[in-house]
């Protein structure tokens, strides 16, 4: 039987790191400064490669709260 949790994890992670990705893609070269975020993007698809979803998922709530932080301090960033 599959775990269900593990495969949400790794839906999850999916779709956080593609929607990180695409963000980065648009924002760092305009805001130099978000390329901070690059490594734990990248932290997060070794953890995705290597099959640990749940530590994958982690580092993208971190991303995503890093991204969060700065849009509230430079609201003309573009959405999240």
């Amino acid at each position: 039987m599959p775990n269900s949790s593990g495969e949400a994890n790794r839906a999850q992670c999916t779709a956080l790191l593609v929607r990180a990705h695409a963000w980065l893609e648009r924002v760092v070269p305009q805001v130099p400064e978000m390329n901070g975020l690059v490594p734990l993007v990248t932290r997060a698809v070794q953890l995705y490669r290597t099959g640990d979803y749940a530590e994958c998922y982690a580092v993208m709530n971190r991303v995503s709260l890093g991204i969060t932080l700065a849009a509230a301090v430079a609201p003309l960033l573009p959405p999240w």
